[in-house]
C-alpha cells in the first residue's frame, strides 16, 4: 500500500532523523537520499531500519529498488510525500536510514594511515562534504574534524560527499587530543596558514606520516592549534585574500600526494 500521509508515523520518524541533529545522535541513525547515495550505503555500511522509494524510481531504477526490497521491508510513497521529505528540489524517490559509521568515534585506526586532513571549525556542510570527496579522490587516508564542525550526518554533508563519506574515514577529536594521539603514532602536523614565517606550499617537503590542519575560511587556525603544529605552510596566492576551506583542502591534497 502506497503511503500518501505526511502523518505517518515512518514518514514523521524519516523526517526528524533528516532535520534534528539531537535525534540523529539518539538513534544513531542518519538519512540518505537517491539512487546512488543509496547503493553505496548498502554495500559499505550498516543499513537502517526505514526505506522508501516512489513507484517512478521503481521504473527507472529496477536494480536499486531490488536490493531495497532485499535489506528492507520497504514502503512505497507518492510524489508528493518523496517531495515532502527530500532534502532536494528534485528527488530521485529513494530514501534510507543509515546506522551511524563506527571509524567516526575511533582514532586508533590512524596508526596505519600515513596521509591525514585535521578540520578546524569548520560549519558549512557542503565544504566538509567537499573535502571528504577530494580526500577519496586524491588519496588522503583520512579526515579528523574538530567537535564544532558541522554535523557529519547532516544531509546536506551526506549528499556532498557523494558516496565518499562510506569509504574515507572520518574521525571527531578535539585539536589537543588529536595532536597528542598523531604525535604519537608519528605524524608530523602542519598549520595551513597566512604567515610570513611560513613555507610556501610548493617548498613543503611533506614527511612519511604527515597531517595537516586546516581552519575555517573566516578565521582560519586558532594560535593555539597553530602552535601545536612543528610546521607552517601556505598557499601562494596572487590577490585574492583567501580560499574556500573545500579549495584549500583540495590544493594541499594533491601536494601531499603528488610525490607518493
Amino acid at each position: 500500500m502506497e503511503i500518501t500521509s505526511r502523518s505517518n508515523p515512518l514518514i514523521k520518524r524519516y523526517r526528524l532523523l533528516s532535520q534534528d541533529k539531537k535525534a540523529r545522535r539518539e538513534a544513531k541513525m542518519f538519512v540518505a537520499e537517491g539512487e546512488r547515495l543509496t547503493r553505496e550505503a548498502l554495500s559499505c555500511a550498516d543499513a537502517g531500519d526505514l526505506a522508501f522509494y516512489t513507484v517512478r524510481a521503481m521504473q527507472k531504477y529496477p536494480d536499486t529498488v531490488a536490493l531495497l526490497k532485499e535489506k528492507f521491508n520497504a514502503a512505497v510513497i507518492s510524489e508528493d510525500i518523496a517531495e515532502y521529505i527530500s532534502d532536494t528540489k528534485t528527488p530521485q524517490g529513494i530514501f534510507i536510514t543509515v546506522r551511524y559509521l563506527d571509524k567516526i568515534l575511533n582514532l586508533s585506526t590512524i596508526y596505519n594511515m600515513s596521509r591525514l586532513l585535521y578540520l578546524e571549525h569548520l560549519q558549512d556542510s557542503g565544504n566538509i562534504g567537499t573535502v571528504i570527496r577530494t580526500c577519496d579522490a586524491l588519496g588522503i587516508d583520512g579526515v579528523i574534524m574538530s567537535p564544532d564542525c558541522a554535523d557529519i550526518y547532516a544531509p546536506k554533508t551526506v549528499r556532498s560527499t557523494m558516496g565518499s563519506l562510506f569509504r574515507v574515514p572520518v574521525f571527531v577529536d578535539t585539536p589537543e587530543n588529536a595532536a597528542k594521539v598523531l604525535a604519537e603514532a608519528g605524524f608530523t602536523l602542519y598549520a595551513a596558514v597566512l604567515d610570513s614565517t611560513a613555507r610556501p606550499l610548493g617548498n613543503a617537503q611533506f614527511a612519511e606520516k604527515s597531517a595537516v590542519f586546516i581552519g575555517n575560511e573566516g578565521n582560519g587556525l586558532s594560535k593555539d592549534t597553530v602552535n601545536m603544529c612543528g610546521e607552517k605552510i601556505y598557499i601562494p596566492m596572487r590577490s585574492a585574500e583567501s580560499l574556500n576551506a573545500s579549495v584549500a583542502a583540495a590544493i594541499i591534497s594533491w601536494e601531499m600526494n603528488k610525490n607518493r
